[in-house]
């Protein structure tokens, strides 16, 4: 499977729990005050800085990809991953992370699945989200991919056990 699928939700995840503020300030090329407002700061960038991502070259959408997740009406299939029991797609669709993180999870609620984290909130305007139904998993992580596009990455696996989960507390122990 392509690591950048892995990096880009494990990042994701991350960012969503905290973190050092001057790190992601680097990171965001804005000072720690900006990067913490969520404020645009602009950076001097050189043209030897600027690294053009190459065009998406659309791939069709595999036939595994379940009918029970949340897919966005317009879209173009970027990537497609198999590899030991665990599925990777990568899409691109226009929009804003947010609103399109929104109706993720409301169609993901709809179809029964059982959300396990959702963090809409990114200071660079991620999101990542995990779900269960029965013995399999879905990942989603969204990131602003520029000119108005959102990058949509889609990680599935079949997962051990069905999980009993404590109402209150949101945890899961394995079904006896």
């Amino acid at each position: 499977m392509h690591p950048y699928f892995f990096v880009l939700a494990l990042a994701l995840a991350l960012s969503a729990c905290g973190g050092d503020r001057k790190e992601v300030a680097n990171v965001a090329g804005a000072t720690p005050d900006a990067a913490v407002a969520g404020t645009d700061t602009a950076a001097p960038v050189g043209a030897a800085d600027v690294v053009a991502e190459p065009a998406a070259v659309p791939v069709a959408l595999p036939e595994w990809f379940p009918k029970d997740v949340y897919l966005p009406a317009d879209h173009t299939v970027v990537e497609v991953n198999e590899e030991d029991g665990a599925h990777g797609v990568e899409l691109r669709t226009r929009g804003e992370v947010l609103h399109l993180a929104g109706q993720a999870q409301a169609a993901m609620l709809a179809a029964g699945w059982t959300e396990n984290h959702y963090s809409p909130v990114d200071t660079r305007g991620g999101a990542s989200m995990y779900y269960r139904k029965g013995d399999r998993s879905a990942t989603l992580a969204m990131a602003w991919a520029g000119n108005g596009q959102v990058r949509l990455m889609y990680n599935f696996a079949t997962v051990g056990g069905l999980q009993e989960q404590d109402p209150e507390t949101g945890s899961g122990s394995p079904a006896r």
